[in-house]
C-alpha cells in the first residue's frame, strides 16, 4: 500500500488507486499523512476539516470519519492497527518508504549530501528520480483552508528540490541541458529571484549573455511594476559581472558537517515549582521516540513560560549532544520574525557559513531538514506568534526537540500542550524567599504571603517584589505589602530598572486587534464580577454574540483571559487580578469617560433584561407586579431564552456580577435601574438563602432612591428589606420597613404594593404575638390582590391568615385557609405556597393529634421545597416530619432529622429555625429520659425567643422548663417562670 500527496491525494494498492470517499474524509488523510508516525490532535484534525468553528457535532463526526476511514484501510490490505487512538487525537502508523513525499525528501536530502561532497552528476540523477515522484500540484482538488496552506509548503518543496536540480547540472557544467526546464521555471515563478539569479548564471555560462541580460531587464520591470522593489545584491552583481565579460566564481559547496552550537540562555538558579510539567516533558525529551518531541508552553505574561523552557533545555542538554539553539521569534517591537529570518538564524546557529545558506525560504527549509539529518539537536523557540510562524521551523527528524513558548494558545501546532497558571501559594512564597532571602521572609511570613498573593502568584511579578526587597534590605515586607494593596499603584511597585509586570503586559496587549484590545480595557475597568460569560463583550462592545465570540477567542489565544471550567454551564471567563488592573490603567488613559460609562449602561440593561426575564421564569414571588424598567440595550431574543432556559442555574452563575451591577448602578445614581435590578433578584437571593447579597444590594439601591427621591424605588426596596429583616428575626426593623413601604404604596396609588407590604406587616405582627392587627393586615392584603388579579399574593396572605387561627388553636379554620392556600397555590404554579400550605396542613393535623395524615402533609410538603430549591423552607418541613416521629416513638430518628436541621438553620444565621429545631430536640430527649439534655435545649431556645422577641414561643418554652421541673429540680442559678407542661404545639416559623 502506498500513498501519495505528491498531487492528487491517492493510495494505491498495486498501482491501482483506492477510492478515497468523500472530501472531509480526503482531509483527515492527508492531515494524517502530514503528521504521520506521531499523534495528531483531535484540535488539529478540527482545524484541518473545517474553516470556521467546529460545528456542536464535530466530535461524532471526526469519530465517524476516522471509522471510515479505518474501514478503507483494513479493506484494501493495511494492518488493523495501522490508524490508532491515542489520549487526545489519532496516529496514521505507515510503512518506512509507503509515502511518497518520505522517499522525496531522502532523495533530495541524499542529493544535497552528494553536491556537498562534489558530486553533481550522481546528485542530479537522484534529483531527477525525486522530481519524478510529482504528479501535478499538491493536493489538487482539496478546496479547505487546510488542504490550500499544506499544498503550498509541499509546493515550496518542489519547487526547493527544482532549485537543487539546477545547481546540481551547473556544477556539473550541463548548462545547455537544464535551460529549457528552468525557463520553464522562470516562466512559472516569475519574481522568484533565485530561479532568475540561476537562469541568468546559466545563460551567461552557455554563451548567451544577450539573452542573460534580457532575464535581468524582464525581472527589472516586473518587479518594479509589481512590488515597487528593486533587485537583490546576487542579481545586481551578477549583472556586473555579465556587463563586464567575466565569469562568475564556481558555487561554493555546502558544508556538510556543521559544528554543534550550544546557545541556551543562562539557566534559573533555584529553579521553583513546575514539577508535574517538568517530569511530563523531561520523560519524553529523553526517551528513544519515532518522531520528533514538540512541546508548546503557552500562558499569560509573565507566567515564567521562557523560563521554564530553558530550564528544561539545561536538564535534557546531555541527551542533545549535536547543539542546543535558543531563537527569540519576536522582535523588539513584537513584530514576529519571519521564516526566512529565522531559518537564517537557525542555519548559523548550526554552524552553516552564511555563503552558503540559501536567500528563499523554501531552500533554507530544505537546507535545514538536511543539515540536521539523523543529529541530537534541541532547538528553543522563545515567544513564537503564531503556529504559522513555527511549523517551518520544525526539524523532521526522531533524534530532534523543539520547545515553543508562546503567549498564544498556537492552535494548530501538534505536540505536548503546557498551559501555565500562576504558582501556588507555597511556590510563590519559597521563590520569593530566593530572591529577599529566606530568614527575612520567615521571620515575617504573614506579610510575605499577603505580598505574593497581591502579586497574583504570577513568578514575573514574585520575581520583582523580590529584586525589590534585595534591592532594599530595610524595607520592611509589611511596607511592601501596604503598597501593593493599593491597586492604583501596585505595577509602579512591581517593577525594576530591566524587568516590569507593566511593560510584559504591555508587550501582549500590542499583539490584538483593535475591538479585542477595547474589550479587554472595557472587561478591566468594568468587570462585575471574579467571572464573567462570554456575552458581557457583546454588551461593553455593542455588538452581536457571534462578533463577541470572537473576540473572546482572541483574549483566550493570549491568556488574557481564562476560562473557567464548569461542567455543564455557559462558558465563562477571568481575567488574573494583575492583567485586569493593566486593561483598567489603559481604559482610563486612552478611553474616553463618554465611552465607559455607554458600555457600563448597556452592561446594566443586559443583566436588568436577562435578570427581570430569569425572574419572571422563576415565578416564585408574590407581588404580581414588581418594579420593573425596560432596558435600552438586550442582548438577541434567541440568546436570552437560551440563557435564561435555567432560571436558577443562571442567577447562581451571575450572582456575584448581578450584584456587584447593582451596588454600581446605584453609585452612578441609576437608582432605578439598581433597584429593579436588586428587584429581580429578590426571589432568587430568598429560595437560596443569599442573604448577604440580599442586603447589599438592597441598602446600596435604596439609598441612591432616597438620594434622586425615587419613591417607587425607594418603596420596593423598603417592602423587599422587610422581608429580609422579619427572615433573620430582626423584627422591629422590619415592621419599619414594611410602615414606611405602606405609606409610599399608598401615596403613589400601587396596590399591589399596598398588599404585599401588608402582608409582611401581618406576618411580623403574628410572630410578635400581635394576633388582631396581623389578621387585619393580612386580610386587607388578600382583597387588594383578588382585586389586582395576583393568585400567588392572594395565597400568600390566605397563608398568614391560616397561622393566625394555628397559632390561636383555632384548627378548623386554620385548615379552611391552609386548603384554599394550597387550591390558589396549584392553580398558579405558585411553589413557595404549596409548600408553605402542605407544611402547615401537617401542622393542623399534628396538633389535632392526627399523626399519620400530619406525617404524610409534611412529606409532600418537604417534597415541593426540595423542587423549590428554598434550603430553609425545605428544613422546616423535615423539623415538623422529625417532630412527628419523636411524637410516634421515634425519637432517635426524629433527634437524627433535627440535628441536619440545626446544621442549616445555624448555618443561614435563621434563629427562629435555631431555636424552634432545639424545642423538639428537647422533646426528643424528653421522650429518651434525657431531663438534662432536654433542660440545655430548652435553655437555649429561650435565650433565642428572648433576643428576637417571639412571645408565644417564649411562653411556651418557659412552660416546658417548668414542666422539667417538677421531673427533675433545675439546677441552683437557672433562671425560668412558668408551671405548664410542655404541650408540643406551637406556630409554624415566619413562613
Amino acid at each position: 500500500m502506498r500513498f501519495q500527496l505528491l498531487g492528487q491525494l491517492q493510495v494505491t494498492v498495486d498501482d491501482v488507486p483506492v477510492p478515497l470517499g468523500p472530501p472531509k474524509q480526503q482531509i483527515l488523510l492527508a492531515v494524517l499523512l502530514l503528521g504521520r508516525t506521531r499523534l495528531v490532535s483531535t484540535e488539529r484534525i478540527n482545524d484541518a476539516l473545517w474553516d470556521s468553528v467546529p460545528p456542536a457535532t464535530a466530535r461524532a463526526q471526526v469519530h465517524s470519519y476516522v471509522a471510515a476511514l479505518r474501514n478503507l484501510l483494513r479493506d484494501a490490505g493495511g494492518d488493523r492497527g495501522m490508524l490508532r487512538s491515542g489520549p487526545s487525537g489519532y496516529l496514521l502508523d505507515t510503512a518506512p518508504g509507503s509515502v511518497d513525499l518520505d522517499v522525496f525528501d531522502d532523495r533530495v536530502r541524499c542529493a544535497r549530501q552528494l553536491l556537498a561532497d562534489g558530486r553533481p552528476d550522481e546528485a542530479g540523477t537522484l534529483l531527477r528520480e525525486a522530481m519524478g515522484l510529482w504528479r501535478g500540484p499538491a493536493l489538487v482538488g482539496l478546496q479547505t483552508r487546510f488542504a490550500r496552506t499544506a499544498a503550498a509548503d509541499l509546493d515550496q518543496r518542489r519547487l526547493a528540490g527544482a532549485e537543487l536540480l539546477v545547481d546540481a547540472y551547473l556544477a556539473a557544467r550541463r548548462e545547455a541541458e537544464i535551460i529549457p526546464e528552468l525557463a520553464e521555471l522562470v516562466a512559472a515563478q516569475p519574481l522568484h529571484e533565485g530561479l532568475r539569479h540561476r537562469l541568468m548564471l546559466a545563460l551567461h555560462r552557455a554563451g548567451r549573455s544577450a539573452e542573460s541580460l534580457q532575464a535581468y531587464r524582464e525581472w527589472w520591470r516586473l518587479a518594479n511594476d509589481e512590488l515597487g522593489i528593486e533587485p537583490g545584491t546576487k542579481l545586481r552583481e551578477l549583472e556586473g559581472i555579465i556587463l563586464r565579460g567575466e565569469q562568475p566564481q564556481p558555487m561554493p559547496r555546502e558544508v556538510a558537517t556543521p559544528v554543534p552550537r550550544f546557545q541556551l540562555p543562562a539557566d534559573v538558579p533555584a529553579f521553583v515549582g513546575r514539577d508535574r510539567e517538568k517530569r511530563e516533558v523531561l520523560r519524553l525529551l529523553r526517551a528513544n521516540r519515532d518522531h520528533p518531541a514538540v512541546i508548546l508552553v503557552t500562558g499569560p505574561a509573565g507566567s515564567g513560560k521562557t523560563a521554564l523552557a530553558v530550564h528544561l533545555g539545561w536538564s535534557a542538554r546531555e541527551h542533545y549532544p549535536d547543539g542546543q539553539l535558543y531563537l527569540d521569534l519576536r522582535r523588539p517591537r513584537g513584530a514576529a520574525v519571519p521564516a526566512a529570518e529565522a531559518l537564517g538564524t537557525l542555519l548559523r546557529g548550526l554552524g552553516l557559513p552564511g555563503a552558503t545558506i540559501p536567500a528563499e525560504e523554501g531552500e533554507r527549509r530544505a537546507v535545514f531538514r538536511s543539515v540536521l539529518g539523523d543529529r541530537r539537536v534541541l532547538i528553543v523557540l522563545d515567544d513564537a506568534v503564531s503556529a504559522a510562524q513555527v511549523r517551518p521551523l520544525l526539524p523532521p527528524h526522531p533524534g530532534c526537540a523543539v520547545l515553543v513558548t508562546s503567549r498564544s494558545a498556537a492552535t494548530g501546532l501538534d505536540g505536548i500542550r503546557l498551559r501555565l497558571a500562576p504558582l501556588t501559594g507555597d511556590e510563590a512564597l519559597e521563590l520569593l524567599a530566593n530572591s529577599a532571602g529566606a530568614q527575612r521572609v520567615a521571620e515575617d511570613r504573614r506579610s510575605a504571603y499577603r505580598i505574593v498573593r497581591r502579586c497574583g502568584y504570577l513568578p514575573l511579578a514574585v520575581r520583582i517584589a523580590g529584586a525589590r526587597l534585595a534591592g532594599n534590605p530595610n524595607r520592611r515586607l509589611a511596607d511592601l505589602a501596604e503598597a501593593l494593596r493599593d491597586q492604583r499603584r501596585r505595577l509602579d511597585e512591581l517593577a525594576v530598572p530591566d524587568l516590569a509586570v507593566r511593560a510584559a503586559l504591555a508587550s501582549t496587549d500590542q499583539l490584538l486587534s483593535d475591538p479585542a484590545r477595547r474589550a479587554y480595557h472595557l472587561l478591566g475597568a468594568l468587570l462585575p464580577g471574579h467571572d464573567v460569560a462570554g456575552w458581557v463583550v457583546a454588551a461593553l462592545l455593542d455588538t452581536t454574540p457571534r462578533q463577541a465570540e470572537r473576540v473572546v477567542d482572541e483574549l483566550v489565544e493570549v491568556h488574557l483571559l481564562t476560562p473557567v471550567r464548569r461542567p455543564g454551564d455557559e462558558a465563562r471567563y477571568r481575567l488574573h487580578d494583575l492583567v485586569r488592573i493593566y486593561g483598567r490603567e489603559q481604559a482610563l488613559l486612552r478611553q474616553p469617560d463618554s465611552e465607559r460609562q455607554a458600555a457600563a449602561e448597556r452592561l446594566r440593561d443586559a443583566y436588568l433584561d436577562l435578570a427581570q426575564r430569569a425572574d419572571k421564569a422563576l415565578g416564585g414571588g408574590f407581588l404580581g407586579r414588581a418594579l420593573r424598567a425596560t432596558p435600552a440595550w438586550s442582548l438577541p431574543e434567541s440568546l436570552v431564552r437560551r440563557l435564561v432556559a435555567d432560571p436558577v442555574a443562571w442567577f447562581e452563575a451571575e450572582r456575584q456580577p448581578l450584584n456587584t451591577v447593582v451596588i454600581r448602578a446605584a453609585a452612578a445614581g441609576a437608582a432605578r435601574t439598581s433597584a429593579c435590578l436588586a428587584t429581580a433578584a429578590a426571589t432568587f437571593y430568598e429560595i437560596r438563602n443569599y442573604f448577604d447579597d440580599w442586603r447589599s444590594g438592597h441598602e446600596r439601591a435604596l439609598a441612591a432612591a432616597e438620594a434622586t427621591g425615587d419613591a417607587p424605588a425607594a418603596m420596593a426596596m423598603l417592602r423587599n428589606l422587610g422581608e429580609l429583616h422579619t427572615i433573620q428575626d430582626r423584627y422591629d426593623v422590619a415592621v419599619d420597613c414594611f410602615a414606611v413601604a405602606l405609606r409610599y404604596a399608598e401615596r403613589l396609588g400601587i396596590p399591589e404594593y399596598e398588599a404585599a407590604a401588608s402582608s409582611g406587616l401581618g406576618y411580623v405582627y403574628r410572630l410578635t404575638g400581635r394576633y388582631e392587627e396581623a389578621l387585619a393586615c393580612f386580610t386587607r392584603a388578600r382583597e387588594l390582590c383578588r382585586r389586582t388579579g395576583n393568585p400567588h399574593g392572594e395565597a400568600y396572605a390566605t397563608h398568614g391568615i391560616g397561622i393566625v387561627y394555628l397559632d390561636q388553636r383555632q384548627w378548623e379554620q386554620a385548615r379552611r385557609e391552609f386548603a384554599a392556600c394550597l387550591t390558589h397555590s396549584r392553580t398558579a404554579g405558585y411553589l413557595a405556597g404549596e409548600a408553605q400550605a402542605l407544611r402547615c396542613l401537617g401542622l393542623a393535623h399534628r396538633n389535632e393529634g392526627r399523626l399519620v395524615s400530619a406525617e404524610r402533609y409534611f412529606r409532600r410538603a418537604h417534597a415541593v421545597s426540595v423542587r423549590l430549591g428554598d434550603r430553609l423552607i425545605e428544613m422546616y418541613a423535615l423539623q415538623w416530619l422529625a417532630d412527628v416521629r419523636i411524637r410516634r416513638g421515634e425519637p432517635d430518628e426524629g433527634a437524627e432529622l433535627l440535628h441536619r436541621c440545626l446544621k442549616v438553620f445555624r448555618e443561614y444565621g435563621q434563629r427562629f429555625g435555631e431555636a424552634s429545631a432545639l424545642r423538639s430536640l428537647a422533646s426528643a430527649a424528653i421522650a429518651t429520659g434525657d431531663v438534662g439534655q432536654a433542660r440545655h435545649h430548652l435553655t437555649q431556645a429561650r435565650r433565642i425567643w428572648e433576643q428576637i422577641g417571639s412571645p408565644y414561643w417564649l411562653d411556651d418554652t418557659l412552660a416546658a422548663l417548668a414542666g422539667l421541673d417538677r421531673l427533675a429540680p433545675a439546677p441552683a442559678g437557672s433562671r425560668h417562670t412558668g408551671s405548664s407542661g410542655p404541650s408540643g404545639d406551637g406556630p409554624d416559623d415566619e413562613g
